[in-house]
């Protein structure tokens, strides 16, 4: 694992500074029927300067994240016992070498170069997508996709993503596997409630597409230089060739992963076998063991045991009893949440040998449930809700 975090000389401020300006220069469209304006030719993705995250600490983190604290909140990983290195100080040569084959790999932003035909990462794809990204996406998640952008990107909490090192946090494909396009495409059009990233569902779908596609550009590209950096690091051989290859397999290996089963037929909240399966649900999400819900959501998500993140970032696990859940609050986002994970924040997967189909939508049933005390049995009620208002 591998992270970062802008040095004190703060080479990556300037980099930002530069590249505002080179972007004010050209007229910016808004709104969904202005045309997207070019990159300059001159802009060039910058390297990254911001540390890298070798190891998360082991202990829980102290407090949440601070808006406008992402830098020293990452330098200061390592006297938690975490390990982070600053990119400037790894080998020159080495560096300059995965510099330059990023650059001949991916292009710039103005000429972005085709990666794969199959997921639909071709030059003119790119194009079009890298322009709406600019005029859509860019104040928060920046040129390379580092989630740090001058104008908004580094003063909210949750900080926007960073798409760098390849990792998603709500994916339907599988465990630790990327994202579905589709997937893309929901948090593009919903958004993420509780968070800055607001819903873009008045874009038309095929500019919605666009972006996903940038998105995946993006994170294609960060992951092989993250990765390449922390080999130079480590002092490990990498070929980014190869692993580009791999890369493109894996984001096809997602899009071709089967689809999510559909819900059982419990009846509506009032019934006799809703009732049921959220009763099931409360004493799975309550038993003390492996994996248990309620060790990381205590007292049903109000007492949260906050946790890293893989860039370093802290996560606060979700409160059940409110309604507002990330991911989706519909059965199918919570399904993907419990029987896949999400493996940046390390939620664990539970497979089908911790838990059946049965139980994962009982769990469903009763997550769903939490925050509406109407449609709780009243035994469970009574044992979320000792003391209602």
């Amino acid at each position: 694992m591998c992270r970062h975090r802008l040095p004190p000389a703060r080479p990556s401020a300037m980099i930002l500074v530069v590249a505002a300006a080179l972007l004010a220069a050209v007229p910016i469209g808004t709104g969904c029927g202005t045309p997207a304006a070019n990159y300059p030719a001159q802009l060039v993705f910058p390297p990254r300067s911001d540390r890298l995250v070798l190891q998360l600490p082991m202990q829980p983190p102290p407090k949440e994240n601070t808006a406008g604290r992402l830098d020293e909140e990452i330098a200061a990983l390592d006297a938690y016992g975490g390990r982070t290195v600053e990119p400037r100080s790894l080998a020159e040569t080495a560096r300059n070498a995965l510099d330059q084959f990023l650059t001949e790999t991916f292009g710039t932003p103005a000429e972005p170069r085709t990666i794969s035909a199959t997921l639909k990462l071709t030059r003119e794809h790119l194009l079009e997508g890298g322009r709406l990204y600019k005029t859509k996406c860019f104040d928060c998640h920046n040129l390379t996709g580092d989630g740090r952008g001058a104008k908004s990107g580094q003063f909210v909490v949750p900080f926007p993503r960073d798409y760098r090192q390849g990792a998603f946090k709500f994916v339907t494909s599988g465990a630790g596997l990327k994202p579905r396009r589709a997937d893309l495409l929901r948090t593009i059009h919903n958004g993420l409630p509780g968070t800055a990233m607001p819903p873009f569902s008045l874009l038309q779908p095929g500019e919605r597409d666009l972006l996903a596609g940038y998105v995946m550009f993006l994170s294609i590209r960060g992951q092989i230089e993250f990765e390449g950096l922390c080999a130079i690091a480590e002092g490990r051989s990498f070929q980014p060739a190869e692993r580009l290859a791999a890369l493109v397999r894996e984001w096809e290996a997602a899009d071709a992963a089967p689809p999510l089963p559909s819900p059982p037929d419990d009846g509506d909240y009032e019934s006799p076998t809703y009732h049921e399966a959220v009763r099931r649900g409360y004493q799975l999400f309550t038993a003390k063991r492996e994996n248990s819900c309620i060790s990381c959501h205590e007292d049903f998500g109000r007492k949260p045991v906050l946790r890293y993140e893989v860039w370093g970032t802290v996560a606060k696990p979700a409160n059940f009893t409110e309604t507002t859940l990330k991911g989706g609050k519909e059965p199918h986002d919570v399904y993907a949440r419990i029987r896949f994970g999400i493996a940046p924040v390390g939620m664990p997967a539970h497979p089908p040998s911790q838990y059946t189909e049965r139980e994962v939508w009982d769990l469903v049933r009763f997550v769903t449930s939490i925050p509406y005390p109407v449609r709780l049995p009243p035994d469970v009620r009574d044992a979320i809700y000792p003391n209602p208002e």
